[in-house]
């Protein structure tokens, strides 16, 4: 497996992201806990990423944002305005978010929240707390991936209930 390291440039501050390549796309789970990809099921293993155009959008748009973010705010206040800036327009240009979707926009504030310190053990914790907060707060507008339900009450839900309610 190969790894490309990509560089976001901020007004302030470059962000240095290397990821693994794989049959030509960006694959960018590191940090995604594996049963919300494979729904629990332990004998598969699943990857998640997307084309090496749409990742370098997705994250050098969470970096802008982040500029935007008021200037006494927390270091990890700033990547979640990132976050939640990229969730919301896409929001806004399609009404609705599938869980698959909203797992690579996490993939992406993870990854740079590595690139800007934080640890692996603190982004794992991160992940799923943040991911929990957004279904959390717009539970009508987050679908499945597979069938298009709601995801609010489905496997996948429980799933993301068990991550973030281990201590």
């Amino acid at each position: 497996m190969n790894l490309k390291k990509f560089q976001f440039k901020g007004r302030t501050r470059t962000y240095s992201v290397e990821v693994p390549i794989e049959n030509g796309g960006i694959r960018t789970d590191k940090f995604c806990p594996q049963d919300l990809l494979t729904g629990g099921v332990s004998i598969i293993s699943a990857i998640n990423g997307e084309c090496e155009e749409e990742f370098i959008s997705d994250c050098q748009k969470q970096v802008l944002a982040m500029d935007l973010a008021d200037a006494d705010a927390s270091l990890v206040d700033r990547h979640i305005a990132g976050l939640m800036a990229v969730v919301m327009d896409h929001f806004s240009r399609c009404g609705r978010i599938i869980f698959g979707d909203l797992l690579i926009y996490m993939d992406c504030f993870s990854l740079l929240l590595e690139a800007d310190g934080f640890s692996e053990e603190e982004v794992q914790k991160i992940y799923p707390r943040i991911t929990r907060t957004i279904v959390d707060l717009y539970p009508d507008y987050v679908f499945n991936t597979a069938d298009l339900s709601l995801f609010k009450g489905s496997h996948f839900d429980r799933i993301l209930n068990g991550l973030t309610s281990k201590k």
